[in-house]
């Protein structure tokens, strides 16, 4: 699963404030528009319960419009 997939019903401001960054920052990472640091890719997959993986937020197609 995608994180935009993901965040689709869930509470953006308090998703981002769980995961210590702006709600800009996590809008960002879930529109392919920055890529997380590899701590935090592990951090939104632990988060999550593994239904977004970090592998899908550190190589998905990099500036891809969603």
């Amino acid at each position: 699963m995608t994180l935009s997939e993901y965040l689709k019903n869930k509470n953006i401001p308090e998703f981002a404030k769980t995961l210590n960054i702006s709600r800009q920052h996590l809008y960002a990472l879930s529109k392919n528009k920055r890529k997380p640091s590899p701590k935090l890719a592990l951090k939104i997959e632990q988060i999550t319960n593994g239904e977004v993986e970090k592998t899908t937020l550190l190589y998905s197609d990099f500036n891809k419009t969603n």
